[in-house]
């Protein structure tokens, strides 16, 4: 068995870097507020401790048990059950059903999968097991497999223990990352330096600040059929503002329907402000045209960013596409709706 695959040690990291709940945000509570009993959610896990979990859902630190397998830093679809003392995550019971079907060997890994929204597939069954088998089989390991077979990478011990570490950052370690970065940059470019050609150097190195860039190069890239609505982890994307925390942004693309030629990308975000709350939403395009749907839970955040609709809408107008749609919404909505195509065939 290689030894401990998603220890940071392996790779001279940080020790206990983003080990333990990012509770900057507010503490860890058990109730989520407006998370009905029976609600589908998607969420992080912050940490995990004798079957009990921290999570991040909705904007909030919550803690639940679960029925099915969690591993920190996974992102996760899950049904909300509220109705004892502490909440607790499980599969949907046609999921549920699914799994006690299977033999006791494949339970783990068929749990991570549908956790994250994936049909239990014979090629993804085979290619989760062939490469948990080949790593060695730690268990801590598996979330990683997946991110890196959903973006189509070569699996490698160094990549698993790379996404292992990034995965279970909290902001703070990550903008701290990032400040390190910056400066760095700065410092290159008052001798000259070109930003690209000084970040592909930063990234061969071997300090921490490699370390970070060489994963978030991994998470960055845009997930292949059939991953490419699961739920996966995004990339911790600076700010623009330092002293802001870092949004996590995922990337996709997909081919166009019957009879349609075009590709369209889309880029997905979120991050949590301090006066705003937290913040999401989702940009798609053609190349030709541009769609933007931003989601605010907190009602201050949502009147805060309308008031500044304007101002976006004549930054994004400098990009050179048409501006299909821009608006703010009150909730999450994720109901495959495209804008952008509605707008087009209309």
């Amino acid at each position: 068995m290689i030894d401990g695959i998603g220890n940071p040690n392996n790779l001279n990291i940080g020790v206990g870097r983003g080990q333990t709940p990012d509770i900057s945000k507010g503490a860890m509570t058990l109730k989520g507020k407006g998370i009905a009993d029976g609600t589908v959610v998607e969420g992080r896990v912050l940490s995990a401790e004798n079957g009990t979990y921290t999570v991040r859902i909705a904007g909030q630190n919550l803690m639940a048990r679960s029925n099915l397998t969690l591993y920190p830093g996974q992102h996760f679809q899950a049904l909300w059950d509220a109705k004892g003392d502490v909440p607790v995550l499980r599969l949907r019971p046609e999921d549920a059903a699914l799994l006690g079907k299977l033999p006791q060997g494949d339970r783990e890994a068929a749990s991570l999968l549908l956790s994250k929204g994936l049909p239990l597939t014979d090629e993804l069954m085979l290619g989760l097991r062939r490469e948990f088998r080949r790593l060695g089989g730690d268990s801590v390991s598996m979330n990683s497999l997946v991110e890196l077979m959903a973006r189509g990478e070569a699996v490698t011990s160094e990549k698993a223990n790379l996404l292992s570490w990034y995965l279970s950052m909290d902001s703070n370690s990550v903008a701290a990352q990032w400040r390190r970065i910056r400066e760095e940059l700065r410092e290159r470019s008052r001798r000259g330096e070109h930003p690209l050609e000084s970040l592909r150097e930063m990234k061969e190195g071997e300090d921490e600040s490699s370390l970070f860039l060489r994963a978030h190069s991994l998470v960055s890239r845009p997930p292949r059929e059939p991953f490419s609505h699961a739920a996966l982890a995004g990339a911790w994307w600076p700010s623009p503002d330092e002293d802001s925390l870092p949004a996590r942004v995922r990337f996709s693309s997909s081919g166009g329907g019957p009879g349609e030629e075009r590709r369209y990308y889309q880029v997905s975000f979120a991050l949590d402000g301090v006066a705003i709350g937290e913040v999401s939403g989702r940009l798609e395009s053609d190349g030709k045209a541009l769609a933007v749907s931003i989601n605010a839970e907190d009602p201050a955040g949502r009147d805060s960013i309308s008031e500044r609709l304007n101002e976006l809408r004549d930054d994004l107008s400098d990009l050179g596409m048409s501006l299909q749609y821009l608006g703010v919404e009150g909730r999450r909505k994720d109901d495959g709706r495209r804008y952008l195509r509605l707008d087009i065939e209309a």
